[in-house]
């Protein structure tokens, strides 16, 4: 899309320089997501070479455990966001450090359900001492 819209002149993954950069090398097969996908204990998602990328989504959410489909979605949407960090700002990221942004992120979202169960709990708790009272 960005060769057609003449924003670069080739279509060659800026990351590895080794493939044409597609949605289905930027997610499953450039060595940088390959490298996420390892990281977080799921390179299970490349054992299955499905043809088309939508095939290969519904592959990895039918057999993914609810855990197992946070990360590959936190994965996934860490990889876009990394791939524009260098088209823009030319800011590269290896597998690793975007890995262990996915993993801080699921701690940070579970700590704020964690916070928010608990706020509940003290509101409830409160409104029964109250109605009681």
């Amino acid at each position: 899309n960005l060769r057609s819209k003449q924003v670069v002149d080739t279509t060659i993954c800026p990351r590895c320089g080794s493939g044409e950069e597609d949605i289905s090398h930027v997610f499953r097969y450039c060595p940088v997501a390959v490298e996420v996908w390892q990281m977080l204990d799921l390179s299970w998602v490349n054992n299955f070479m499905f043809q088309s990328f939508w095939d290969w989504l519904t592959w990895i959410f039918q057999r993914s455990t609810h855990q197992q489909c946070r990360l590959f979605c936190y994965g996934i949407w860490f990889l876009w966001g990394s791939r524009n960090k260098l088209m823009h700002e030319r800011k590269l990221e290896s597998g690793r450090e975007l890995s262990l942004k996915v993993q801080r992120y699921l701690v940070k979202l579970d700590g704020l359900t964690e916070r928010r169960n608990t706020l509940n709990k003290d509101r409830s708790t409160r409104q029964s001492d109250t109605s009681s009272g």
